[in-house]
């Protein structure tokens, strides 16, 4: 089973997509290297993609794919900063996170989101925090 650091990007009840060049959005994130966190691949993943460099992430839970296990972290991001399409990433988008089902996404993301919104349970072990919380205005 692959292990993926996957990050869900929020900003105003709007969360972040990324694209390659023809290729269904999906939450910013890679695999873990060898002997690397799954925080730090987190991080590194989304500067890579994105080149958000300097907002914080939380873990929220994990969701187990058919082949993937994702560990899924929340970053707030401000309105003032742009996300900007780097490395194999050609597009970004913000797209309201209840119109995940009507997007071309991969299936994760579709189910990542749909915990996000309380409308599924991740497969595998129980949540470790609320994901609705990451929405929580502090």
């Amino acid at each position: 089973m692959k292990h993926r650091a996957t990050v869900l990007c929020l900003r105003t009840n709007r969360i972040l997509l990324v694209a390659r060049s023809n290729g269904r959005w999906a939450l910013p994130g890679g695999r873990c290297k060898v002997g690397e966190s799954v925080s730090a691949a987190a991080i590194r993943e989304l500067v890579e993609e994105t080149q958000l460099d300097d907002v914080a992430l939380h873990y929220i839970f994990e969701f187990w794919g058919a082949r993937t296990r994702h560990y899924v972290f929340a970053a707030r991001v401000p309105e003032h900063i742009e996300p900007v399409p780097s490395h194999e990433i050609s597009r970004c988008r913000w797209i309201r996170a209840k119109d995940i089902h009507s997007a071309w996404v991969s299936v994760s993301t579709r189910g990542i989101v749909q915990v996000l919104l309380g409308k599924s349970s991740p497969v595998g072990p129980a949540r470790r925090s609320s994901p609705l919380r990451v929405f929580e205005r502090r």
